[in-house]
This record gives structure tokens, C-alpha cells and sequence, in this order.
């Protein structure tokens, strides 16, 4: 570092010291050192704070859940040089700034970087909030002089939608476009979504909603995107941006539904996504601990499906249904929607549903204490996952696999009591390809679970804080509430070192519900 960079460094630091004890905050004490230091965002963050490049590599080797370390300080110089110089850092970086700053990832950036970026990346940039998060100014000194933050939010979601299409697309026929269709399917939210359309599907889906046109084949297939769409941004970013989009469309495709006009072809094709898009919802809500309101969607959906008789789908709903309530610790109704499950899987050609209702009902089965009927289930499950995946298996359940059931399956054997088991299984269930983050998590927690039934107390502090650097990441209730729940189990060892480490991790890691049940059973639909 140069007497330069020493100088300057140390005058923000006591800068920013006197600031602090002033009263102002992180993002406050940014705005005021941005007047005088022409840096980039990533940069000034860590003047704010006075840390050394070193310091800062330090700190990121240590909090990235890659367990890497490959981060060295010329790296962190090029990020923060960026754009003018160097390169642009990745998302999952900028989150472990975010935690280290103490402010938001998306403060880190400008806003034609941050437009750089791709839709899942910015979601991960936009769910990494860290710390208080500055919402009035603050006065100081004499001439009261009010300090705002430096990016306040407009109340008019017009033009936050506005501001979110122009960062995500340039050409200005499609902006146009996007945002008439995102005004119909939800607002901000759904703009990463709709991006993937073809400008004619947009057109096509906005007409559709907003003034009566007719639905053809290319507006039922843009509509059987989005669906898709919004379960691949579930699995990488959690329910609560997905929730506003996939409600919107309900509620589009649910008008649709309500007109005379149809032909019996298209009604049909469309009465199915409105059921998807009932197990979609209910889903969400179920992850969100709005149990309640998750089930009144799954009821919707089997309405819907009765009404075109799918078996496959009314065997999904209802297995969705019976995983919400064994998460409430309603085991009597678990097992009617279970054994509804099993029954319409009977009649399905899809292997697949017949594999996931098997599982369910194992899961079950254990919860109850029935542990040679959940054994029998279990074997059926993973016997069905193992054929060869045909035409019959729906797109929904794309996530289903041999893989799936095996990671089910240390669920089971913590049950049972077999825990040398349940550690193998997780064991090959980490060393998979292609591992959601949301299944990894709920992995680690079993295996914490398994250790601390071994007095491990060290490594289970270490799993579980392994699923709390995801929860950070990721809007699950469910798996927020799932932590909490192995953090109980440590209670006799409070006072140990690691639990107490753990303990740190876990301040500010809340669920928006207050809803208590018994130990989750991971993403089984």
C-alpha cells in the first residue's frame, strides 16, 4: 500500500469514527466520504469502515461458504476498480462484502454495473442485506444539517417498475413491452421472469390480460414459461419474490377461465396451469409458514385438477398437502392426504409421482412411529425413481431423481435411529452435482441433527452454521425455522465455545411467522 493509500485510508477511518459517534450509520458515513473520494462503491464501503485490502481478503476467506480462501488482495483491487479497471466481481462475492460492510450488496455497486448483471445474480445481490438498515437523516453539529441515505426508494411502484426494466432490458420496442406485461403479472418482481419471453409472447400475454384477446397456443405456452420460470427462481432465491408473480398469474389465468369462449382444447390446457399454479402458490406459502393459506391453494388445485381428471397432478397436490400438515404436526391429516396421494398415484402412467407419494408417505409413516411400514414405502420409492424417466413424468417434477430419494431419505433414517446411515447418506447427498442450495442446507442440518445425538457438539455447531450462511441467501421460513429447531437441541451446551459461535451467526436470523411446529422434513414436493 502506498503513503498515499495509508493516508487517505486513515483519515476516513477517524473520519468515520467520529462520525459513528455522531450517530450516524454505515450508509449515512458512505454518502458523506463519497463527497470527497471519487471511488467506486465497493471501495468506499471499505474506507467507511478503515479496514486494509488485507483485512478485508481475510474476513471474505473466512465467511465464504465455498470454503475456497482463494481470494487474495490484487483480486479485491480489481473488484473494486471496476468498471474503469480490473474486473467485475461476482455476485456471490459482493454478498460477503455486503456481511462484512455491514450494508446492503446492492449499495456496493452503481447502477449501470449492477444493470450488468444477470437476473439470478441480482437477485442474489438484492436478498444479501446486512446490517441496520439507515432509513431517516441524521443531524450533526450546528447547522443541523440533515444527512439522507444514499438511496432512498421511491413509494411509486410505477416507477420503481420502471427503473427495474430499464436495467434489465436496452432496446426500447421491448422495454415497452416487458414492462406492460410486468404491470399485469405482478410488478418488479416479475420482470426478471418475463425477460426470458420472446418480445411476441409478451405482447401476446398483455393482450391476453389486459384487454380480452384471444388465447392461443403462443399465449398458453409463454404462460407454462413463466410457471417454470418462477420454480427455478424458488429454488434459487426462496418464496417471497417469487410469491407476487405466481399469484398475479393465478389470478390472470383464473379470468381467463371465467370466459364462455373457449374451446374445450384450450380450457383444459389452461384449467391445468391454474391448478400448477395452485400447487405453485400454496407451496410458496407453505415455505413462507402461512399454512393456513398454503392449504386453501392445494384445495383450489384439486379442485381444478378433478375437473380435467389428471391423476398425476391430483397425486401431487395431494402429497404437497400432506407435507404441509406433517410440518404443522397434523399427522392425521398427513396421512389422508398421503394415502390420497398414494391412491391417484395408482392410476397415474408417471413413475416419477408414484416415487414421490411412496416417499411422502414413508416420511409419514416415521413421523407416527410406524418405522416397518415407512422401510416398505421407502424401498417402493426409490425402486420407482430408478426407471427410466418417460414422457408420462411432468415437467413440475423435473427436480425428482434416485438422487432426491436418497437425500429423503436421511430424514427417515434419523427417525429410525440408524445414525451411522443417516451420515453416509449425507454424505454422498453433499458430493452430488448439481446440489440446490436450499437441499444442501437442509442436509447439513440432518447430519447436525446425527452428531448431536453423538454429543458432536463441535461439528454440529459447524453443519448448522453451514445452513445458516444459505438462509442468508434464501427466503425460506421453513428452513429459517428448521435452524432454529437443531439450535434447540444444543440447549444442554449452551455454554460450549462453539455454540456460543454459532449463537453470533444466528442474531438477525428470523422468520417473518411466529408459527412453532416440529422438525421440517426438508423439500419433499
Amino acid at each position: 500500500m502506498s503513503g498515499e493509500s495509508i493516508r487517505v485510508l486513515g483519515e476516513c477511518r477517524r473520519r468515520g469514527e467520529r462520525l459513528r459517534a455522531q450517530g450516524f450509520g454505515v450508509d449515512q458515513i458512505a454518502a458523506v466520504l463519497a463527497l470527497d473520494h471519487q471511488v467506486s462503491p465497493l471501495r468506499l464501503y471499505r474506507y467507511v469502515h478503515g479496514h486494509t485490502a488485507a483485512e478485508v481478503t481475510s474476513a471474505h476467506n473466512v465467511l465464504d461458504p465455498a470454503g475456497t480462501a482463494t481470494l487474495r488482495v490484487g483480486r479485491l483491487y480489481d473488484y473494486e476498480g471496476w468498471p474503469r479497471t480490473g474486473r467485475r466481481p461476482p455476485a456471490r462475492s459482493l454478498a460477503i462484502f455486503a456481511r462484512i460492510y455491514q450494508t446492503a450488496a446492492r449499495n456496493l455497486l452503481t447502477d449501470e454495473v449492477y444493470a450488468t448483471y444477470r437476473p439470478g445474480d441480482r437477485e442474489l445481490i438484492d436478498r444479501a442485506v446486512h446490517g441496520r438498515c439507515d432509513s431517516t437523516p441524521y443531524t450533526t453539529g450546528m447547522h443541523q444539517r440533515p444527512v439522507p441515505p444514499p438511496a432512498l426508494s421511491s413509494s411509486d411502484g410505477g416507477v420503481e417498475l420502471l427503473r427495474a426494466v430499464r436495467a434489465e432490458e436496452a432496446d426500447l420496442k421491448r422495454r415497452e413491452l416487458l414492462f406492460e406485461a410486468a404491470m399485469v403479472f405482478g410488478g418488479v418482481p416479475a420482470v426478471p421472469l418475463l425477460r426470458h419471453l420472446s418480445p411476441h409472447e409478451q405482447e401476446r400475454l398483455s393482450n391476453v390480460a389486459r384487454s380480452g384477446g384471444r388465447v392461443d397456443g403462443s399465449a398458453m405456452t409463454a404462460i407454462e414459461k413463466v410457471i417454470a420460470r418462477c420454480r427455478s427462481l424458488d429454488d434459487a432465491v426462496g418464496p417471497k419474490s417469487v410469491l407476487p408473480v405466481a399469484t398475479a398469474q393465478r389470478g390472470v389465468v383464473a379470468d381467463l377461465l371465467d370466459r364462455g369462449s373457449l374451446m374445450p382444447a384450450t380450457r383444459d390446457r389452461l384449467t391445468r396451469c391454474y391448478a400448477e399454479l395452485c400447487q405453485l402458490t400454496g407451496w410458496l406459502h407453505a415455505d413462507l409458514l402461512e399454512f393456513a393459506e398454503g392449504q386453501r391453494h392445494f384445495q383450489d388445485g384439486i379442485s381444478a385438477a378433478h375437473a380435467i381428471g389428471d391423476p398425476t397432478l391430483l397425486a401431487y397436490l395431494h402429497t404437497c398437502a400432506s407435507n404441509a400438515y406433517r410440518n404443522e404436526a397434523k399427522i392425521g391429516q398427513a396421512l389422508d392426504h398421503a394415502f390420497a396421494a398414494t391412491t391417484w398415484g395408482r392410476r397415474s402412467p408417471s413413475h416419477a409421482v408414484r416415487s414421490v407419494c411412496a416417499m411422502d408417505m414413508a416420511r409419514a409413516f416415521a413421523m407416527n412411529g410406524d418405522t416397518p411400514s415407512s422401510e416398505q414405502m421407502f424401498a417402493s420409492a426409490r425402486q420407482l425413481a430408478a426407471a427410466p424417466r418417460a414422457q408420462a413424468n411432468p415437467s413440475y417434477l423435473y427436480w425428482w431423481s434416485p438422487g432426491a430419494v436418497d437425500r429423503s431419505a436421511a430424514d427417515c433414517l434419523l427417525t429410525w435411529g440408524k445414525l451411522d446411515d443417516v451420515i453416509a447418506s449425507v454424505q454422498r447427498t453433499l458430493a452430488s452435482r448439481g446440489l440446490r442450495n436450499l437441499d444442501r442446507a437442509y442436509a447439513h442440518l440432518v447430519h447436525a441433527d446425527a452428531l448431536i445425538a453423538r454429543r458432536d457438539i463441535r461439528e454440529a455447531s459447524l453443519k448448522i452454521r453451514e445452513a445458516v450462511t444459505i438462509a442468508t441467501t434464501h427466503s425460506s421460513n421453513r428452513l429459517v425455522r428448521r435452524i432454529q429447531q437443531s439450535r434447540a437441541r444444543l440447549r444442554p451446551w449452551a455454554d460450549n465455545r462453539h455454540v456460543r459461535d454459532l449463537d453470533e451467526e444466528l442474531r438477525g436470523l428470523t422468520t417473518s411467522s411466529e408459527e412453532r411446529a416440529p422438525i421440517d422434513q426438508g423439500r419433499s414436493v
